[in-house]
């Protein structure tokens, strides 16, 4: 239940401008800033004969804003509008669920057709991630669609590298690969119109094809920031004829672009819509020094009349066992440290656990192809394929796109690593009790000391936040303008997560942060 509250002036122009004004609404909502408190309010104010409509940015989320949400204001998801559009128009696809290969079934078909068979295994791969991965950003992006009219390779060349994909080292493959793209795009449609569709088609589809999608009188669309393109294009037709919109997000917390996010969703909506903006700059939950820290970041941020002053702290790591409790977040830029870090406090007898099974995904998909041959080499198999990835990665031709990727993927492996060495000195002896052990890592409540990325962060607040290693922000591997962009929220939703304790866990060796200067 939502603690009952005074709602603040800026709250009270925006249920005014609900209750009484015209048009289309963009309210700008900083961390902590009661956006929930304000939704239910705008939801409640709504007449029970109005045909409203609540988006949500995932069904988890539309579970949980169900609870505070007047029984005439669903919660909904735009990707159930637009399976719904869809299985109102093509009657297969009321006879199917959501497929997981329809895309690497596609691709690989393609592949086969092409010649590609002839290839060498490992360009072969490398062939179907890059499509499959340009694929998915055309279909966020609408490139290469009638709808952008851009079907010409150099469109889908320019989502690579915005993306930094790696393409095959074979250019005659590569642009073999960015010139299929328009074609497949077709033959998706195709197929979704026979009733095979995965999770993306559900939105993009609809939209390509100008679907009727399910509309409402009034439709509230919270974590605007985090639309791309194409959820922006449906999300636009939700509304009838004379209806209205409310969108609310942050612009200095849109960290989703990696997945196709538009980092400038937010202006985009209030251009579209020609909405009345709205701030909501006063943070309730972040205290004053906390606050004093963010306005770096953001300058619009303000603290609540009556915060609190907080506390800042400066710890070295070797202190950090001493000073965590269950309760606790802990976040870092990165996953090896997170993961090293947690394992160290699970030795010292505390009970702690790395949030997300989104975020343990990726150590079973990678543990799966390393350590195929068992785990009685473990460390060497997975520094063997290291060296593999630094020496494809040395021959692209974009050596900066290639050093960001080898990054990433060196952080995942080295966090596989700290794992495995824990497991094994666990007694485990096999892959499948190592995949076991790992689902087991990834599952944090509120008993435990919880690690998470900073990503995995957003939306979670405690009274004691420990940001792990802040030199390690921005990720130096961010180099095209929408990945600094994108950096800095990172550092905004990092600083803006306390209620009460900010502590800053650095290296030993290191006792100042780049990040930020030392609190006074």
């Amino acid at each position: 239940m939502l603690p009952t509250r005074a709602r603040s002036p800026h709250q009270q122009a925006i249920l005014d401008f609900v209750r009484s004004g015209v048009g289309h609404g963009v309210v700008m909502a900083t961390a902590g800033s009661g956006k929930t408190f304000t939704l239910r309010e705008v939801a409640s104010s709504l007449p029970p004969d109005l045909d409203a409509q609540y988006l949500a940015f995932n069904a988890h989320v539309a579970r949980d804003v169900s609870q505070f949400l007047p029984a005439h204001v669903p919660a909904t998801t735009i990707h159930a509008l637009g399976l719904k559009a869809l299985k109102d128009a093509w009657p297969a696809t009321r006879r199917g669920d959501v497929s997981r290969t329809k895309l690497r079934d596609l691709v690989r078909a393609h592949l086969d057709a092409t010649g590609c068979t002839t290839q060498r295994r490992a360009e072969r791969a490398e062939a179907e991630g890059y499509l499959l991965a340009l694929l998915h950003f055309a279909r966020v992006n609408l490139t290469g669609t009638t709808l952008t009219g851009t079907r010409h390779a150099g469109a889908v060349r320019e989502l690579a590298l915005r993306y930094n994909l790696t393409p095959p080292e074979d250019p005659g493959l590569e642009s073999a690969c960015l010139e299929a793209v328009p074609r497949l795009l077709r033959q998706d449609i195709e197929q979704v119109e026979d009733g095979v569709f995965d999770f993306d088609d559900m939105v993009y589809v609809p939209v390509v094809k100008k679907l009727p999608v399910p509309q409402a009188d009034f439709v509230l669309i919270d974590e605007a920031q985090d639309l791309s393109r194409l959820q922006l294009e449906f999300a636009l037709r939700t509304v009838r004829p004379g209806g209205r919109q409310l969108y609310v997000g942050d612009p200095r917390q849109s960290i989703n672009g990696f997945a196709g996010a538009d980092a400038d969703a937010m202006a985009r909506i209030a251009l579209r819509t020609q909405a009345t903006v709205f701030p909501l700059p006063v943070t309730f939950r972040c205290p004053r020094r906390h606050v004093a820290l963010a306005k770096k970041l953001a300058p619009e941020i303000e603290p609540a009349p009556g915060a609190p002053e907080g506390r800042v702290f400066v710890i070295p790591d070797a202190a950090l066992t001493r000073w965590v409790r269950p309760g606790d977040l802990l976040i870092c830029r990165y996953r090896a440290p997170l993961v090293a870090l947690c394992l160290e406090v699970i030795r010292a007898g505390k009970p702690a656990a790395v949030q997300g099974q989104d975020l343990g995904r990726p150590f079973i998909e990678l543990a799966r192809r390393v350590f195929r041959g068992g785990l009685q080499r473990w460390s060497d198999a997975l520094q063997t394929h290291l060296r593999g990835e630094r020496a494809r990665l040395r021959q692209a031709r974009d050596p900066e796109a290639a050093a960001a990727r080898f990054e990433q993927h060196r952080d995942l492996a080295d966090s596989l690593g700290h794992l495995t060495r824990a497991a094994v000195g666990e007694g485990v002896r096999d892959l499948p009790a190592l995949e076991a052990y790992l689902e087991a890592f990834f599952r944090a409540d509120e008993r435990t000391i919880t690690f998470s990325t900073v990503h995995g962060a957003k939306g979670r607040e405690a009274d004691r936040v420990f940001l792990l290693y802040p030199h390690l922000m921005p990720a130096v591997y961010a180099r095209t303008p929408e990945a600094v962009v994108g950096e800095a929220c990172l550092q905004f939703v990092a600083l803006t997560r306390s209620k009460r304790d900010l502590i800053f866990v650095e290296p030993a060796e290191r006792r100042d942060s780049d990040m930020l200067r030392r609190p006074g």
